[in-house]
Parts: structure tokens; sequence; C-alpha cells
């Protein structure tokens, strides 16, 4: 009976993406499409076990506004209690596929690290379709600029040992952004001007990202394609997505330099950006890049997209710890 629910309910989730395909076809708009995945159940992140032992341990002010030409533009700020001294400061991006997410979807991991000595700022954005391809990068650089203007107010903020990083679409998002500091050419194009001192960009963080768009393009089943292509359309803008140039500008394995900060780079195995995360390690790594990866065989058994914000699992803490020894090598050298 359960086998046949499970059928049942793949042929109505397959009969539903039939009808909105069409629906597409002929608004010429990914936004019915965007509209019913944002509705999508999301089972989200979990926390561990002993999360309340980390959550005494941390103040967090939520839901600040930073000045931004787009909506969305709320940050959560991170930080371990009754300190005010400096600390190393993470910048993060939510994922959700660019089209949907939010900050609150990062708190467990933000209030682990921030329990570890670190000030972490967790930052909302626009979602596509009602913002395009490059807004989310222009977003973090108000951010920065937001950040800066308040050190005063939050004196943990240490601007001058920053780490970006981000999750899924995120990581793509932190990517980018480290990519138009340390790429003139990215900035030309994008129109965004570098604006963290190559000094103070320390360290990046990118967990389960893509990074070379076009490649999204290439997905194994039909589902996946569909799904991609109106992804890729809500991002960019365009339906002919994968020929617009902002494809190849979003697509950060193009624009690596030998200035990009130490990385940590990691996804899981099914269902995910894997090949996407181990062409841009070694593209990194053939400008000298330093990079601490961690991907998994599949003989290791199934890990799935996000693994990292399942914390209550071995892979999840195992990438935690590697996260914490990559930034305490990056800080400390």
């Amino acid at each position: 009976m359960n086998k046949l629910r499970s059928i049942g309910k793949g042929l109505l989730l397959l009969m539903t993406m039939i009808g909105l395909a069409i629906w597409c076809q002929i608004v010429r708009s990914p936004a019915p499409f965007i509209r019913w995945f944002r509705r999508l159940p999301d089972p989200g992140p979990s926390a561990p076990p002993d999360f309340a032992a980390y959550e005494g341990l941390v103040d967090v002010h939520r839901d600040a506004e930073y000045p931004s030409s787009f909506r969305s533009n709320q940050l959560d700020l991170y930080s371990p209690k009754g300190r005010r001294d400096k600390l190393p400061t993470i910048l993060w991006g939510h994922g959700g596929a660019f089209v949907a997410g939010d900050k609150s979807g990062t708190a467990y991991w933000c209030t682990m690290m921030a329990s570890k000595g670190y000030t972490v700022v967790s930052m909302n954005y626009e979602t596509a379709p009602e913002a395009h391809y490059p807004a989310p990068i222009h977003q973090m650089a108000e951010v920065y600029q937001y950040l800066k203007s308040k050190e005063e107010q939050y004196p943990t903020l240490d601007l001058s040992r920053l780490i970006i990083g981000g999750d899924s679409a995120g990581a793509q998002i932190a990517s980018q952004f480290i990519a138009v500091q340390t790429n003139p050419e990215l900035a030309r194009v994008t129109g965004i001007p570098a604006c963290v001192p190559s000094e103070s960009l320390k360290a990046a963080i990118l967990y389960c990202g893509p990074y070379n768009v076009k490649r999204l393009a290439n997905a194994k089943g039909r589902i996946e394609r569909f799904y991609m292509n109106l992804l890729g359309w809500a991002y960019i803008g365009v339906r002919n997505w994968r020929e617009n140039e902002k494809s190849e500008h979003a697509s950060t394995v193009n624009y690596v330099t030998e200035q990009f900060p130490p990385v940590f780079i990691t996804d899981g195995n099914t269902g995910s950006f894997e090949k996407h995360g181990q062409e841009l390690e070694g593209k990194l790594l053939a400008k000298g890049v330093p990079v601490t990866s961690l991907f998994f065989s599949i003989t290791e058994g199934t890990v799935h997209h996000e693994y990292q914000f399942k914390l209550d699992t071995e892979e999840a803490a195992l990438c935690f710890k590697m996260t914490l020894a990559f930034l305490h090598d990056c800080l400390d050298s």
C-alpha cells in the first residue's frame, strides 16, 4: 500500500511539473513554476543533540536592515555572549536555488560557529525572478559597506579578518563576490566595484554550490533538466539563459585568479553539485590557491545536497570540525 502511495505521489508530481512547463511556455515566464516551488515542503536543517549548549553561548541580533537597492535586505548577526573584542567575521549567503530560502535556515550553523569565537553575519537577498543575476552579489557588497559603517555598534566585527561563505546558491553568490574582489574583469562586466581590501579577505567557505552555471543545463534526468532550466531562466533573467553572456559571468570557474583567498569546499555525492565543486577546486589549485576539500565516495554511502546543515549526522559533524580547523590555519598563518 505504501508503495502504491509513493507511485501515486510521484505521478502527481510529474503531472504537476508537466502542467507548469506548458504554462511557462504559454506565459513565457518561469514565475508560475517558482511560485509552486516556493510552496514545496523543505525538510530544512537539523540541530545536533547538544545544540542548547551552543545556543547559551551566543547573542543574536536579528533582522537588522542594511541599505540596499533591492528587497529582502535584512541580516542576522551572531557573536559570542558577553564578548566585546574584535573577532574574525564570517559573511554568509543562504541557499534556496536562487529563488527561495532565508537566513533563518543557517541559524543552527551560525550559532555553533559563533560559539567558537567568530562573529557571523547571515544575510538575506532578493531572490529570482524578482531580481536577476548579479543582484545578490550587489547585495553582498551592500552588506559589507553597511558593516563597515557599524563597526562601533557591533564591537565584535573585525572586517580586517573577513571570511566569505555560503551554501548552495549562496555558495555561488559568495564565490562570485570573492571573484569580484580578486578579478578586475568580473568587477567590470558585473558593474560591481571591488570593496574589500585584499589583505582583509582571509578565507572562503563554499558548501554545495554551483560554480559553472552552464553545467546546470546538463543535468542527467529529464525532470532535473526541466527544473534546472527554469531556475536558470529565473536567475539569469532570459529564456535562452545558457547562451547569454551572464551565464558566462556567473560561472566562477571562469574568473579564478591567484588572488583568491584559501578555500574550504565541500559537497555531497547525490543530488547536488559535486562536479562543480571539483571543477572549481581544480581551477583554484591550478592558480596556486590553497584548497581544503571534503567530498565523499559513493562507496561511503549517500550524502545529499546541503548535508552540512544536518548537524545531527556524522558527515555534517566532520564538515564542521574540518571547517573550524581550516579557519584556524588561515587565521593563524
